[in-house]
């Protein structure tokens, strides 16, 4: 994936106390990925990692915020907060749905 590709993709920290945590690449820099999640880390205030601690999200999505980076739109944090939360509600249900179906096998 080209740089310019990363504007916008939802990824998900391995590695580092945030593990496990979704963010949005807002620039990049060579190996570098500059993230957002809209609370603590804004989009003018990203949180520097590096690439290979990151993963593109295995799940579908709605990639409105991806076409509007790469078109150089404004992208609103509550725009990026509400895709995560979604995302974070949508995994729980998922993995709910996962264990009660074990558990009755």
């Amino acid at each position: 994936m080209t740089e310019k590709e990363m504007i916008g993709t939802l990824v998900r920290s391995a590695a580092g106390h945030d593990r496990g945590e979704y963010y949005i690449v807002v620039g990049t820099e060579r190996n570098i990925c500059y993230v957002a999640n809209g609370k603590e880390r804004t989009i003018v205030s990203p949180k520097k990692k590096n690439q290979k601690h990151l993963q593109p999200a295995e799940c579908e999505y709605d990639r409105t915020i991806q076409k509007k980076m790469q078109a150089g739109e404004q992208v609103r944090e509550e725009e990026i907060r509400k895709l995560i939360r979604n995302l974070e509600r949508e995994s729980i249900t998922c993995q709910k749905r996962m264990s009660s179906k074990s558990k009755a096998q």
